[in-house]
This record gives C-alpha cells, sequence and structure tokens, in this order.
C-alpha cells in the first residue's frame, strides 16, 4: 500500500511539473502570436494596396492607387489630395473608380501651390453587392 502511495505522489509531481512547464510555453506562443498583430495589418481580402504620392519641382502633385483583392467581384478606389489649412486636412481635389473585378487603379496629377500635402485613399472591396473589407491609407505629408 505503501509502495502505491509513493507512486501516486511521484506521478502527481511528474503530471504537475509537466503542465505547470506547458502553461509557461503556451503562455510565451500567446504573446508572440499579440506581438505579431500589432506589427502590421492582416487582410483577409486585400491582397495589394499600395499608395504613390510625389510633387515635382514644377508643382504637379501625382496621386496613384492600386488595389487588388482575392475572391472579389469588384473594387471601388477612392482618393483625395489633400491640403493642410489651420492645422487640418481639406480635400482640394478627389476622385474614384468602380471596377467589376479583382483589381483597380487611380491616377490624378492636379498642380499645387506652396503649402504641405498629403495624399489620402480608400479602398472597399465587394462580392455580390456585400462589402467585404475596406481600409484607408494616408501618406506621409510633403511641403512644396
Amino acid at each position: 500500500m505503501k509502495r502505491i502511495l509513493r507512486w501516486m505522489m511521484v506521478f502527481m509531481i511528474i503530471l504537475w511539473s509537466v503542465q505547470s512547464k506547458s502553461l509557461t510555453v503556451v503562455g510565451t506562443e500567446i504573446d508572440m502570436v499579440l506581438d505579431e498583430n500589432v506589427i502590421g495589418v492582416q487582410y483577409l481580402y486585400i491582397e495589394t494596396y499600395r499608395n504613390h504620392f510625389e510633387i515635382s519641382s514644377t508643382g504637379a502633385a501625382s496621386c496613384t492607387t492600386i488595389a487588388s483583392g482575392d475572391n472579389v467581384d469588384a473594387v471601388h478606389v477612392y482618393g483625395s489630395l489633400q491640403k493642410e489649412i489651420s492645422g487640418q486636412w481639406i480635400s482640394i481635389g478627389s476622385w474614384s473608380r468602380k471596377v467589376n473585378g479583382t483589381e483597380a487603379k487611380i491616377t490624378n496629377t492636379l498642380m499645387v501651390g506652396p503649402g504641405t500635402y498629403r495624399y489620402k485613399s480608400s479602398v472597399y472591396l465587394y462580392r455580390n453587392g456585400l462589402l467585404l473589407e475596406q481600409d484607408e491609407k494616408a501618406s506621409n505629408p510633403i511641403s512644396y
């Protein structure tokens, strides 16, 4: 009887030891997953979403957005050139494009005067008329 009790105690200590180490590992894995989620955006349907914004030496502000989706049938892309006025971003030109398909690209060039500008865009992905995913981006400001 004593022998059985001793084996049970040894077994319980080993089991407790293994469980406590497993809990630490699980906690570490959870922390890693949470850290990965903070680092970047993970899309479900958006495959590509890029902006390009530049102002030439002559004041030509070129704005481009390219967006594509996976398992979608329509892509809507909106772009807006904005000027900073009294600490607020005011749209000075906007345009959009709706494509029945998986990819859309918009590009526009506007002449600007002295000031600080940024380009802001948004993309909406649809399947069978239902919105699946959306996002928006704003470029870093450029002073001209």
